[in-house]
């Protein structure tokens, strides 16, 4: 089973531009309403394959779309974890 990650960000622009960018570099993503057991300013998140997350991080530094916040689920809880978009 592959794990998955959310990335929250700043707010709905900010949700929209991520996506296009992620989708044209084609990294499959999907919006997802913001989980209730994380907060944000925003109501929207993307959620990515935890495996492809560090890439998708990379494109969006590169692109000036940094997401706020990343978490990985583990199991029903979420546990934030901090992306270099470092890519090897």
């Amino acid at each position: 089973m592959k794990r998955e990650g959310v990335f929250i960000f700043q707010g709905t622009h900010q949700v929209m531009k991520a996506e296009k960018i992620l989708k044209n570099e084609g990294i499959p993503i999907k919006l997802i309403p913001v989980p209730r057991s994380l907060t944000s300013d925003c109501g929207l998140a993307i959620r990515v394959e935890h495996e492809v997350a560090e890439k998708a991080y990379s494109i969006l530094k590169m692109g000036g779309n940094i997401p706020k916040e990343y978490y990985v689920k583990e199991g029903k809880a979420y546990r934030k974890v901090e992306l270099t978009g470092e890519l090897p």
